[in-house]
């Protein structure tokens, strides 16, 4: 296939060349061109709004080389963006009103891209009617070997839309589904057990990482950002000294001007000066006039460009007509209006830069920025020569005030190292202020993920002042744009320390309305009005911030972070996990993922983004295994002192590990020692109560082959963990009361007594209360014996 292929565009037999492809309800930018279905290189969607997290060249459609699926593919795209509109109403094509997104559309576009590959490949039939179920199916085989199971689900959805859209096709689409009677996910092999694909990142990564970003959110930041307004109001002070730079446009609109004025004449020698005869340009005063007293080059001889060549063309036709000043080298600039440019420090007597240096030595709150490891730049503790220079003469640019190696300046870089001390050393980091910059960002960015719930989508659609109050707690506001075509702004809740990052990333960036963007403002040569892109490639800045965090152990004192991949919809996933594992936690998972709107669809969505996976499994036993033996340590202080902590049918055996526990603590000389250490003793409760459930009427010591309530199970799904609802605490020799389950047992037996104290009760209703209460009175009578256990 050649690639002028590409362009050789066939006309479709239902949709004119000139319909526009983006109309309808969809909110258009006001002036930007809309594309037209004639294009059959590319869509672009300019004049939607484009997502924070989108690059512009991401934010368009493009289709396939192959004319004729060229053409498949714009027309299948286009009933996709007009789901109502008149030409599919015409066509016998009825969807609903609301009409898939562009994301969905560049989806489906390059999974036809993929089919067109395949197809021309194979020398598949042009017509899809002559295509049999058989032959898709060899597709998807062959995309199997690269894919997995979701990513062939949608092809088989994308397949499908060429069933719908059929009477839209130019020559037709499919006649029949290839996979009658099956939903996408089986037809990929993958029954739908409410599984999510997405990873979740594992507990050996996701600790570390997160106090890590914390540390640079709480500690860091505020020295960094300090630093950044530092340099910032350097820039101003020096900006306000100098004439701005001057633009190559602006040179050659001026010298136009210039040319055409009758009035204007060319500076010329009037007598010889320095090499230069009399008559000959002043090119250099020219060039100065021009510039503002920026610049004496635009004339430059040297420069073979067109574009000087051209100045000096305009210039030497004037001079050829006769239209010169002849003036001298001493009155030429004056001639010309030129003022001179302010004294920069370049250009400073060496003796006043001396005394600049000692002065500012000489204040001992001055800190002397020094480098803090050895680099490509220098040794560590080498003083950052351009950073002080800056910062003794309030300038951002580099006059080699310590660097030229003249004498002058190894006498400053003396002065300099004699005056460092502990108390005015200001290390530097390595890559300096940026490098520290996109730290900070990756560690508001993961902090906020982590701690939110949000898409990446959504997080990079923050924008200032969004932190609210919603029903009574701190929220987020922000736009929720996956399959929600009018970005809605929607509301997440957060903690306090969310807020406090959400605040940090808002100093941070200098977007007049996101929170995360590139870390440096648009080019002031760009167009008028050109705000610079909001978002930026949050995977990257993950990346850094892992690798950087790793590096810098030794200075920071952080836990190292394993390797492993972690990326933004992960922290969802993870965090869903975690919260899952609360009372009720998935409706609150529900809400703030945005699956309540549509409760009765979501319950799975969410209990499978809410499932524990092998990650976290191990993870959340431990927590469970040490909550447990924390709650024991004041059973074994009680046990201590000899008398019964526990009855119930599985005391004795309760009472027997405290016993255990307690001559090993008292038989190792080393254990006996640290008897007041309760995080030793918890970790020996935990190794013998490894199985011990806490409840509220009763713990159980779970064993399989004493427990009761295995009982009600089939065979085959007995020993696996316990059934609580069948638990019958006073006669498994697994269940365990203490004075914690008394409340309840006693609340209960003076319920039944008032029960029975009723005349109007059925003889069965009577008798089955007095059978509970021989049963709950059997339990309450031992805690008698626990009363010094309070």
């Amino acid at each position: 296939m050649t690639t002028a292929a590409a362009f050789q565009a066939l006309p479709s037999q239902t949709i004119p060349d000139d319909t526009p492809v983006l109309g309808g309800r969809r909110n258009l930018i006001p002036g930007v061109e809309v594309p037209l279905f004639g294009q059959a290189g590319f869509w672009p969607g300019d004049c939607l709004r484009r997502p924070a997290n989108r690059v512009k060249s991401a934010w368009q459609v493009s289709f396939p080389a192959d004319p004729l699926w060229n053409l498949r593919t714009r027309e299948l795209a286009f009933g996709m963006l007009n789901s109502s509109h008149k030409i599919l109403r015409d066509a016998g094509l009825f969807f609903r009103a609301e009409n898939w997104g562009l994301s969905s559309v560049k989806e489906t576009c390059n999974k036809m891209r993929l089919i067109a590959k395949w197809a021309v490949e194979q020398e598949m039939p042009h017509d899809l009617a002559a295509w049999a179920a058989e032959d898709w199916q060899d597709y998807l085989d062959h995309h199997a070997e690269t894919s997995g199971t979701s990513t062939l689900a949608n092809d088989v959805l994308t397949i499908r839309r060429l069933l719908d859209f059929a009477p839209l096709l130019t020559g037709g689409g499919l006649l029949e589904d290839p996979w009658p009677g099956k939903t996408a996910a089986e037809v990929a092999d993958r029954t739908f057990t409410g599984e999510v694909s997405t990873p979740s990142i594992p507990p050996a990564i996701w600790w570390p990482l997160l106090r890590a970003a914390w540390f640079y959110i709480d500690e860091m930041a505020p020295q960094i950002l300090e630093r950044r307004d530092q340099q910032a109001a350097a820039w101003a002070a020096f900006e306000g000294k100098r004439r701005q730079t001057h633009r190559a446009q602006d040179t050659d609109v001026k010298l136009a001007t210039w040319v055409q004025d009758p009035a204007s004449l060319v500076p010329v020698h009037a007598r010889a000066f320095r090499g230069y005869p009399a008559g000959a340009v002043m090119w250099s005063t020219l060039s100065l006039w021009l510039t503002g007293g920026v610049s004496q080059g635009v004339f430059k001889a040297g420069r073979e460009s067109d574009r000087h060549q051209m100045r000096r063309r305009m210039v030497q036709q004037m001079v050829d007509a006769g239209r010169v000043r002849p003036v001298t080298a001493k009155d030429g600039r004056r001639a010309m209006g030129i003022v001179d440019r302010p004294v920069r420090g370049r250009n400073r007597r060496p003796d006043d830069l001396d005394a600049e240096v000692k002065k500012w030595l000489a204040d001992p709150d001055n800190l002397i920025p020094v480098r803090r490891e050895t680099s490509v730049h220098g040794p560590a503790g080498e003083p950052v020569w351009l950073t002080l220079e800056g910062r003794v003469f309030g300038t951002v640019t580099r006059a080699n005030v310590f660097t030229s190696g003249t004498a002058r300046t190894r006498q400053r870089q003396q002065w300099v190292r004699e005056a460092i001390t502990e108390d005015r050393t200001d290390f530097i980091e390595e890559g300096d202020l940026e490098h520290a910059l996109r730290m900070v960002r990756a560690a508001c960015y993961v902090f906020i993920a982590a701690f939110s719930l949000m898409r990446d989508s959504e997080l990079q659609e923050i924008e200032r002042k969004s932190i609210v109050q919603h029903y009574g707690s701190p929220a987020i506001a922000s736009r929720k744009t996956k399959h929600d075509a009018s970005r809605p702004r929607l509301k997440w809740w957060i903690i306090e320390p969310v807020a406090q990052a959400v605040a940090v990333a808002e100093r941070l960036s200098w977007h007049d309305s996101h929170i995360f963007a590139t870390l440096a403002p648009p080019s002031g040569f760009l167009p008028e009005g050109t705000r610079g892109r909001a978002g930026f490639d949050a995977f990257r800045d993950i990346d850094f911030f892992i690798e950087n965090i790793n590096k810098t152990l030794d200075r920071t004192g952080l836990e190292p972070i394993p390797e492993g991949l972690v990326r933004p919809h992960m922290f969802r996933k993870t965090m869903a996990i975690i919260t899952a594992q609360q009372p009720d936690g998935e409706i609150a998972l529900g809400i703030q993922l945005k699956h309540a709107a549509r409760r009765a669809l979501a319950n799975r969505v969410t209990a499978g983004y809410g499932r524990m996976d092998k990650n976290w499994s191990r993870e959340f036993d431990n927590q469970l295994e040490l909550a447990a033996a924390r709650k024991l340590v004041d059973l074994l202080k009680a046990r201590r002192q000899g008398g019964p902590v526990a009855v119930g049918p599985g005391a004795a055996k309760f009472h027997a590990g405290l016993d255990k526990v307690l001559k090993t603590m008292d038989s190792d000389p080393h254990l006996q020692a640290q008897i007041a250490d309760e995080r030793m003793q918890v970790s020996l409760l935990r190794d013998e109560f490894a199985q011990l459930h806490f409840g509220t009427i009763n713990h159980c010591m779970w064993q399989a082959s004493t427990a009761e309530c295995q009982n009600q199970l089939p065979a085959e799904q007995r020993g696996k963990q316990p059934l609580l609802g069948a638990c019958q605490p006073g006669k498994c020799r697994n269940s365990v009361l203490t004075l914690k389950n008394a409340p309840y047992w006693i609340a209960e037996e003076g319920d039944l007594q008032d029960t029975l104290r009723r005349e109007r009760l059925s003889p069965p209703r009577r008798e089955s209360i007095e059978i509970r209460l021989a049963e709950v009175q059997s339990v309450t009578a031992h805690f008698a014996t626990l009363e010094g256990d309070r």
